[in-house]
């Protein structure tokens, strides 16, 4: 238990990266406790961000790793395609949130913050080829990479980052502790404070964003507030 503990939390502090397996979709409610319990949870005002006023259905998709945050953006594109298609429901009617926390935490940063520290960013998550190339000036899952599949149609693969997403009406609730571990480090590597760095980070996420007190908090409050749970694998 110690050595899990111990990794964990330099895992965190470090952006290291780890692979998960397997992907888990869960019913909002859970099972009566025993006994016959009707217990309900709290709202707490926190969370009001969670309640988008007319949504028909609601999906939150929880992204640990830089790839799963990556698959969870095309699960949620595919989520509004479907239910235009199939049931002639729009964005509007879809509660839709992102949940980035973990080693997926960074791609909540927006611009600003990658062309500052993307090739750090780019170096602990282990980027490649076109990812590590752009995360140097900017965000690589924000805005479409340049050339031809720019002018992708919507619903291409290729057109799908958290802006197209962003302006279909998708939150993304981005881990605090891990920014506060991620701003330590930022901090120590370029002779700021950890205040100072966590300040820019808090400033600059991505839009449609929000700062959880923590990911798996975001995790939890979605599913008490009626959000299907699905668990992005690498």
């Amino acid at each position: 238990m110690r050595d899990r503990f111990g990794e964990r939390r330099a895992l965190i502090g470090g952006l290291g990266l780890t692979a998960a397996a397997g992907a888990l979709a869960l019913p909002a409610s859970a099972a009566p406790a025993a006994g016959g319990s009707n217990w309900s949870p709290s709202f707490e005002k926190e969370d009001a961000w969670l309640d988008k006023p007319g949504t028909r259905h609601r999906l939150m998709l929880d992204a640990t790793t830089a790839p799963a945050a990556e698959s969870a953006m095309f699960y949620a594109d595919t989520f509004y395609a479907a239910n235009k298609s199939g049931y002639a429901l729009g964005a509007e009617s879809l509660g839709v949130v992102l949940v980035m926390r973990h080693f997926a935490t960074p791609f909540g940063y927006n611009d600003r913050v990658w062309s500052k520290y993307g090739p750090m960013f780019a170096d602990k998550l282990k980027l490649q080829g076109d990812q590590a190339i752009r995360a140097a000036r900017s965000n690589p899952l924000l805005t479409p990479k340049p050339g031809p599949t720019a002018k992708a149609k919507p619903g291409d693969g290729d057109a799908v980052t958290l802006s197209t997403l962003a302006a279909k009406g998708a939150q993304f609730g981005i881990c605090g502790v891990a920014t506060k571990g991620i701003a330590e480090q930022l901090a120590k590597a370029n002779g700021a404070t950890p205040a100072s760095v966590e300040a820019e980070l808090r400033a600059n996420l991505v839009p449609g964003a929000v700062l959880a007190a923590a990911g798996i908090v975001a995790v939890n409050r979605a599913q008490e507030h009626g959000y299907s749970f699905v668990y992005i694998a690498d």
